[in-house]
């Protein structure tokens, strides 16, 4: 088994909503954060209820897609029916004998070349390492950074992966590969074409009922425009170094934990080939 593994990049999410459009669409929904109970029984005014706080965060998670190829030799007995007053068969020279049975048949001996090609896409939130349907943000604008800390200008809060390369591209690995019968394997391999750790922006506003001194947070998205609750604190910052050697941790030392077990050659991208010879 050969697994090669292409670039790995970071990518930020280019917003397509402004800190002040997603301010104003926040306004607009001011009276419906508390809900719909409070929104009919207790009948908040639009004055009555203010942003206190407005956080502009990144959010990160996974994209992958890799293709796994199989070709082989394989024997294979084939019978074919024949008429029931055929006794023997000679193909290419060589005679066939026909089975004395009810269900007349010759036999031949047969070696299949076969070929099979899968692919495969993946998105993982980055924190939990679950598997979200994120596919709706691959088509927006992006850009590549070098590093994270790049997204941390102006105040953005960049809430870090727990979620390294090493855990994606083993469950990559692990969808792709497959057992199957072979006299002669030709070609058996995975190739993972891409590694991306995407940065998606959103804000998260805290409204303040002053009247009943309720708060609630709400989370805008900044490429959609969706909005949704959230939960009753804005998110606290985290004090963390966030290096790309820690986010892309496959090197010449984890090789062996890809699949554990399996007798696999693995072929490394740029940023891993650089760190594995340093």
């Amino acid at each position: 088994m050969e697994i090669n593994l292409g670039n790995e990049r970071i990518v930020q999410l280019q917003a397509t909503y402004s800190a002040e459009q997603i301010q104003e669409r926040a306004l607009a929904k001011r009276v419906d954060v508390f809900g719909q109970m409070a929104k009919l029984f207790q009948r908040p005014k639009p004055e009555d209820i203010e942003i206190a706080i407005v956080q502009k965060r990144f959010e990160p998670f996974w994209f992958a897609a890799a293709t796994a190829r199989y070709a082989y030799d394989r024997r294979h007995t084939y019978r074919v029916a024949v008429s029931p007053e055929v006794q023997a068969v000679t193909l290419y020279g060589k005679e066939h004998a026909v089975a004395q049975e009810r269900n007349r048949a010759f036999e031949m001996e047969a070696v299949e070349r076969c070929v099979e090609e899968l692919r495969l896409e993946s998105t993982l939130d980055a924190v939990r390492g679950n598997e979200v349907d994120m596919r709706k943000y691959l088509e927006y604008p992006k850009n590549e950074v070098q590093e994270i800390a790049e997204l941390e200008k102006d105040g953005a809060l960049v809430v870090p992966p727990e979620i390294r390369s090493s855990f994606v591209v083993r469950k990559l690995a692990a969808a792709l590969m497959k057992t199957f019968h072979a006299d002669r394997i030709h070609e058996e391999r995975i190739d993972v074409q891409e590694i991306t750790l995407f940065y998606r922006p959103l804000y998260a506003a805290e409204f303040y009922w002053k009247a009943k001194n309720k708060k609630q947070v709400v989370e805008l998205d900044a490429l959609t425009g969706e909005m949704k609750a959230e939960g009753s604190e804005i998110k606290k910052r985290v004090t963390r170094v966030l290096e790309n050697d820690a986010l892309f941790d496959i090197g010449a030392d984890t090789v062996g934990m890809v699949v554990p077990g399996a007798n696999i050659a693995i072929k490394l991208g740029r940023h891993a080939v650089r760190k594995a010879v340093r």
